[in-house]
């Protein structure tokens, strides 16, 4: 499969999507790293989206042979802290 950097020269590309987009490009294996920002709020609600969210059968399972290795982690201003991983992926997933 023809990835974005042979089909159109990219190097990088930001997706600023939501969980269902995240899920589908996690499932295509178009994710080499995950930056994420935790800010210390609770809202405790139900049904919220997550940054991972793929609509598929109940046994299909979009991130396996992926998983995520801490690159850094840094304390930012009012609690947050931003955690960067890389994405993994097994040479045993099939």
């Amino acid at each position: 499969m023809q990835g974005p950097r042979e089909h159109f020269g990219v190097e990088r590309l930001l997706l600023e999507g939501g969980g269902i987009t995240n899920g589908e490009f996690l499932h295509a294996g178009l994710i080499d790293e995950v930056s994420l920002l935790v800010y210390p709020g609770l809202d405790g609600l139900s049904g919220e989206p997550s940054i991972f969210d793929y609509p598929s059968k109940p046994a299909e399972q979009p991130a396996l042979g992926q998983s995520l290795a801490l690159i850094s982690s840094k304390t930012l201003g009012g609690g947050m802290v931003w955690l960067r991983y890389c994405v993994e992926r097994s040479t045993k997933a099939g």
